[in-house]
């Protein structure tokens, strides 16, 4: 009965390992699972939230990107913004949104949205409404929209204070420059001559021959206003 005992036994030994490795994996996926779901509600209920009390601004979609998350038959898209408020510098920003299989035709760059911001972190925008797609007058205003923020830029490189920093991400836009090259968007970590770092955005047109200099943990020399929103600053030149 030794060798039937020691079977068994194993045999026993081996389901018990069966059942904790499938609980361990179902409470592996019930926790990832779990946390996407947490951050999703936690989206939706802060853009609920900056719908009712945010600043109200138009914008222009730049990019559109599907997340892969879906409810209710509706899609969420990742749109890269460029709101124009009425009585502050024009900004980038990033907004996720839930539209329906009606609605998706309207999500391309170059339409019109209404969003909400938050004045105090520009970096929290929700889409209020959606407007038009692509037309003539879609494309003037995305071109209204950049021209507006070159020239804050411009502002910014003549008057700013200068300041090393380094490029934290560089993200390629699908708006090529006029005079050759790629418009990139830059997060920045800002290391003022006085004063605490601090994070900051900008957006530069890169020729292509010179896109070494702007790649990531690359320092450049940039401006911005020490008295006004240090979130966006201007890009100088490479350091």
């Amino acid at each position: 009965m030794d060798w039937f005992t020691t079977i068994f036994a194993g045999s026993g030994l081996i389901t018990l390992v069966s059942i904790a490795c499938t609980c361990l994996i179902t409470l592996a996926v019930l926790g990832v699972t779990g946390f996407f779901l947490y951050r999703m509600f936690k989206g939706m209920s802060q853009n609920s939230s900056l719908v009712k009390t945010g600043v109200s601004a138009p914008a222009v979609i730049l990019e559109v990107q599907d997340t892969g998350v879906s409810m209710n038959n509706s899609m969420q898209a990742r749109l890269t913004l460029q709101v124009t408020p009425s009585n502050r510098a024009p900004f980038q920003a990033t907004a996720t949104a839930f539209v329906n299989r009606f609605q998706v035709g309207m999500l391309v760059p170059g339409a019109s949205v209404q969003v909400k911001y938050d004045p105090n972190d520009i970096s929290k925008v929700a889409v209020e409404s959606l407007g038009g797609a692509m037309s003539a007058a879609n494309v003037q205003s995305i071109q209204a929209a950049v021209l507006a923020q070159d020239q804050y830029y411009n502002q910014l490189r003549q008057t700013g204070e200068e300041a090393l920093a380094t490029i934290l991400t560089a993200e390629e836009t699908n708006i090529r420059a006029a005079e050759g090259g790629s418009v990139f968007r830059f997060a920045l970590d800002v290391r003022p001559q006085m004063g605490a770092s601090f994070k900051a955005e900008t957006q530069a047109a890169i020729a292509d021959a010179s896109r070494y200099k702007y790649s990531v943990g690359k320092q450049v020399y940039i401006r911005y206003d020490p008295n006004g929103d240090k979130k966006q600053v201007a890009l100088d030149r490479a350091a």
